[in-house]
C-alpha cells in the first residue's frame, strides 16, 4: 500500500476542521477531499485513511497558519451584513408563520 500523509487536517485557507467528500460511501483512494467551509482542496480520501490508521498520528507537526486579520472596517461591514441577513430570516419566518395560521 502506498502510504501518504499529505492531508491537511486543518484547512490552510480558512482554518476549518470540516471536510466534504462527494459520495463518501463509494469514494476511492483518489477521491478529492474538500474543506467543508471554503471548498479548498485538503487532500485525498486515501491520504485521510492512511492518516487515520497511523499509530503516531498525534506526532504530526502542526502546520503554521498565518491568521488573516480583518480591519475594524471589514469586521463592521461583516457585522452589518450578518444583522441584515438575520432580519431577512426573521421576516421570512414570520411570513411562513402567517401562512400557516
Amino acid at each position: 500500500m502506498n502510504i501518504s500523509f499529505d492531508f491537511q487536517v486543518v484547512c490552510g485557507d480558512c482554518g476549518s476542521l470540516g471536510i466534504k467528500i462527494e459520495n463518501p460511501e463509494s469514494a476511492s483512494r483518489e477521491t478529492i477531499v474538500y474543506c467543508g467551509d471554503c471548498g479548498a482542496r485538503r487532500g485525498t480520501v486515501g491520504a485521510l485513511r492512511d492518516l487515520a490508521v497511523r499509530p503516531d498520528a498525534q506526532a504530526l507537526p502542526a502546520r503554521q497558519r498565518t491568521p488573516k486579520v480583518k480591519s475594524g472596517r471589514e469586521l463592521a461591514a461583516m457585522h452589518n451584513e450578518l444583522q441584515s441577513l438575520r432580519r431577512k430570516v426573521q421576516i421570512a419566518e414570520s411570513k411562513l408563520a402567517d401562512k400557516a395560521n
